[in-house]
């Protein structure tokens, strides 16, 4: 699920609450999208836990259900808000500050019910790690622990003269909303950048950084 749709679901959500007495082409129209697509969003949130239909008796929307979670009664609404406020902090250059935020919605994930936790996860993967820091979600999870460590690893890149490179990962810096890995080993003789999002594979070798190694 992509930020987008994650952002026009939660809008959904927020209307049928706050303006229960619109109608399907009030709704249509206010989220610029067909009827049918109405339709398929309300099963997607149905499958998710947030039932609702339209009642031509009441005049209106009327929600059937909406999940509650253990963790003292977030819904489903404020899980989908937190999700697009961290989402928001990778606009920031505050690497640390996304990281953690992320890492303490994984923990809420992990809470859920068991036939969310995949769905959820995969959620944060795609809105937050690809479409927010711009990287493929294994590739952060792979140097992550490079770092924290000192391993040297082999990068395999997307275009560029040189489609595999062997660095000495630094840390990681936000720039525009975008993630890099400062490295050493990249020449010229200084730690450089290299954009996340031309990075598909990241492979740990047996080495270390020689600053680190005994």
């Amino acid at each position: 699920m992509n930020s987008r749709r994650l952002a026009r679901l939660m809008g959904i959500i927020c209307d049928i609450k706050a303006h229960p007495r619109r109608s399907l082409e009030e709704m249509c129209r206010r989220h610029q999208i067909s009827r049918r697509q109405l339709y398929k969003d309300r099963d997607r949130l149905a499958g998710m836990g947030f039932s609702f239909h339209h009642s031509r008796q009441n005049g209106g929307f009327v929600l059937d259900k909406e999940l509650t979670f253990n963790v003292r009664g977030l819904s489903l609404s404020d899980l989908f808000a937190l999700i697009l406020a961290v989402r928001q902090l990778t606009r920031l250059s505050d690497f640390a500050l996304a990281l953690g935020a992320l890492a303490g919605l994984r923990t809420l994930v992990g809470q859920l019910p068991e036939e969310l936790r995949e769905q959820f996860g995969e959620t944060l993967d795609q809105v937050v790690v690809q479409d927010g820091f711009g990287c493929a979600p294994e590739v952060l999870s792979a140097l992550l622990p490079a770092i924290e460590e000192g391993r040297r690893v082999l990068l395999e890149l997307e275009g560029g003269q040189s489609p595999e490179l062997t660095v000495d990962p630094q840390r990681l810096l936000l720039r525009d909303g975008r993630l890099y890995l400062e490295a050493a080993g990249l020449g010229g003789g200084q730690p450089g950048l290299v954009s996340l999002a031309r990075v598909r594979r990241v492979i740990p070798t047996p080495f270390f950084s020689p600053a680190l190694a005994d």
